[in-house]
């Protein structure tokens, strides 16, 4: 009887100084779900990669088998020859594709916030060190699966489509890079988990909620207003990384005089608060929901706008950075 086992040679890469104890070794969980989960990046080398033969590699042994009986029976000499070769060249396959896998650095690459109900991807970073080509790679997350090859010293990045149901962190699961080259007759994986997770936002819906704007008392008397407004030119400034794009005066950058801002001045200055008491008749997340769309349709039209949740208050302002500092505020609210 023929015996399949894990290819296990010795491996010139690095391996993890943290021992594993026998019965994580022999764990089930090990060889499905991978280690604990890795902050940073992984070689992949003999500890991570296991070999088991495939439905053809399985097949296969079957007519291995049915043509050694039958050289036993006849006592055919060419019988025993086309055996044990076939046999011996489906053996040295298990090194090849332990090879396509060895020796690969793999790694996370941050992934941008996206928001609850949308299609987000996990970005796999992998890089090829070693100088050999790499074939019909899978890499696998959740039983959607991306192919590659990899061609000498090169690096790739690889998404990996992940469906974002709720809001929050969310951490992946095991990813899972699997090769069945060059023949097919047996499969090499390796289950890998990252330490890596993804800031989701809530869904953003407009569940039609009167939006209420507060005016600052300060300026009642219908002063002008310092604040930024939207109805007097007042000068410029330099222009500061997050406004809005719209107030920049494409003049003045023409004339290579600079990149500054167009100021503007109202005459009763009023100051936009997202407050989650607007929302009282509407659930939790509901509530996030609706906030998330007001938070984007401020920042679509420019202006100024603060945040309060319970125990959470952002003053207003406006730009990339602020719209993320109130996105995350409701992303994580209850966490």
């Amino acid at each position: 009887m023929i015996l399949w086992i894990i290819y296990a040679q010795p491996s010139i890469y690095p391996i993890n100084t943290m021992s594993l104890t026998l019965s994580q070794r022999l764990s089930l969980k090990r060889f499905t779900k991978g280690e604990e989960a890795h902050a940073g990046s992984i070689t992949l080398n003999h500890r991570r990669i296991f070999i088991l033969p495939s439905k053809g590699g399985l097949a296969l042994a079957m007519v291995i088998l049915l043509m050694l009986v039958a050289s036993i029976n006849y006592n055919n000499s060419m019988g025993f020859v086309f055996t044990f070769l076939l046999a011996a060249v489906s053996q040295a396959s298990t090194l090849y594709s332990f090879r396509n896998l060895s020796g690969l650095n793999v790694s996370l690459a941050k992934a941008p916030p996206c928001y609850a109900g949308s299609m987000g991807h996990i970005k796999l970073y992998i890089t090829e060190n070693n100088n050999r080509n790499r074939w019909t790679i899978h890499a696998s997350h959740l039983h959607k699966q991306t192919n590659f090859d990899l061609v000498g010293d090169t690096s790739l990045l690889v998404n990996l489509p992940v469906k974002l149901k709720t809001r929050g962190w969310y951490s992946p699961k095991t990813i899972t890079l699997s090769t069945q080259f060059p023949f097919g007759f047996f499969r090499a994986w390796s289950p890998l988990r990252f330490n890596e997770p993804i800031l989701v936002y809530p869904s953003p819906i407009d569940f039609e909620t009167t939006l209420s704007i507060s005016q600052d008392s300060d300026h009642l008397d219908g002063s002008s207003s310092p604040l930024t407004g939207t109805d007097d030119f007042a000068g410029l400034k330099p222009y500061q990384q997050g406004e809005n794009y719209r107030h920049i005066n494409w003049k003045a950058l023409a004339a290579e005089k600079g990149f500054y801002s167009n100021v503007f001045s109202a005459e009763q200055s009023t100051q936009t608060w997202l407050d989650w008491q607007a929302c009282t008749q509407l659930s939790i997340e509901d509530k996030l929901s609706q906030l998330c769309f007001w938070v984007l349709r401020c920042e679509k039209k420019g202006t100024e706008y603060g945040l309060r949740l319970p125990k959470i208050e952002l003053t207003p302002n406006h730009g990339a950075r602020h719209q993320h500092a109130c996105l995350k505020a409701l992303a994580l609210y209850g966490s």
